[in-house]
């Protein structure tokens, strides 16, 4: 238990209903600071009207009771502050949302709210993050995931945003990567926290002959794409499978699948098990994204369940696995090099034993609890 309780807001600009890696990681760190005796109120957009209903009749009650948004002690209460546009996203649940009505919910919210920190993730308007910095009376903390750059932000509106984001009181940045970025068009001081992941107990593998890969469709679709156009250059006396896990149907290539990998390849998704329960009897993971939607808290969910990666050499992909300490490396976009990776996991038992026991040695620093 902390020795001082504070009341916090986090703040992402994702619509909660969104499995998306920022909305985990705030979904985590809540629980944490929880169990540590905070009191958390998670702010998102969200895709239900009953929910942000709700969260309005809750917000308008602080005039009478300060406590009126916070759930019971131990746990974090999520309000809806409104409902984002809905537009064809550029990856898989991943688009982020536009807020339509936000600004005076959590101008309501901030003013009735007894909150000694703000953390805002993501802080770039439009959004419901960008909303709760400019309208918040309590000390400001903002964390920065994505290492991609942004053409508005940092561009366009540069001097604007360096201005507001004047009004953050501490930075932090989910990976090294991200924090060069930042600092090149925001100078500052940021703190590398890098995020954590919920470790999946391993089952024993019935059947160390075959290789069991998995690729998780949280990346592009030409990450997938790519992936299979891999599989199809192993050859074919070699033992492995591979399962496809997708939360959301429709992850089946629209051109069927060669003779040559079909009966090795299986689509799964929630019905089948978990992500995690896959990547937990998994010998090897896969992330293949050319870098146009990267997913590195996917390698960090494949790391936490025992997998050894394979990944594209992308910055963030890159510092997760220290630099391919803890799993191989290939280029963007590069199909050859990655059967290369594969067959070399496959035919080689000790490199992927060996690759095994690094992952095992540094699976407890991912536990939340370290974040």
């Amino acid at each position: 238990m902390a020795r001082e309780r504070f009341t916090i807001a986090q703040v992402t600009p994702y619509p909660w209903e969104q499995h998306h890696g920022v909305n985990r990681f705030v979904e985590r760190l809540s629980d944490e600071l929880c169990q540590r005796g905070h009191r958390v109120v998670v702010v998102a957009p969200s895709e239900s009207r009953e929910l942000i209903r709700e969260s309005r009749t809750r917000i308008a009650a602080l005039d009478g009771n300060a406590e009126a948004v916070f759930a019971d002690e131990g746990c974090a209460s999520v309000l809806g502050v409104g409902q984002s546009l809905p537009f064809p996203p550029t990856r898989r649940s991943a688009a982020v949302s536009l807020p339509v009505d936000v600004s005076r919910t959590i101008e309501d919210l901030t003013g009735g709210a007894r909150l000694d920190f703000v953390h805002v993730h993501e802080p770039f308007a439009p959004s419901a993050a960008s909303a709760a910095l400019r309208h918040s009376r309590a000390l400001n903390v903002g964390t920065f995931h994505s290492a991609s750059e942004r053409l508005l932000s940092t561009q366009v509106a540069r001097r604007v945003v360096e201005l507001f984001f004047g009004r953050l009181d501490g930075r932090t940045a989910s990976f090294r990567a991200t924090a060069d970025v930042m600092r090149r068009y925001f100078p500052g001081e940021y703190r590398v926290i890098a995020p954590g992941a919920d470790l999946a107990e391993r089952p024993r593998s019935a059947d160390d002959d075959v290789v069991d890969i998995v690729y998780s469709a949280d990346e592009e679709r030409g990450a997938l794409r790519l992936f299979l156009r891999a599989l199809r250059r192993l050859p074919a006396a070699l033992p492995w499978r591979a399962t496809v896990w997708s939360r959301l149907p429709g992850a089946q290539p629209s051109v069927p699948l060669s003779r040559s990998v079909r009966d090795r390849v299986h689509f799964a998704g929630p019905t089948d098990g978990s992500e995690a329960q896959h990547l937990a009897r998994a010998h090897v993971a896969v992330a293949a994204s050319s870098g146009v939607a990267p997913s590195p808290h996917l390698l960090l969910r494949s790391l936490a369940g025992g997998a050894v990666p394979v990944a594209a050499r992308l910055p963030e992909y890159e510092e997760t696995l220290r630099d391919g300490e803890l799993g191989l490396l290939f280029e963007p976009r590069d199909a050859d090099t990655l059967a290369g990776q594969l067959e070399r996991l496959i035919v080689d038992s000790d490199l992927r034993s060996r690759l095994h026991e690094r992952v095992a040695a540094e699976r407890e620093q991912l536990d939340w609890s370290r974040v």
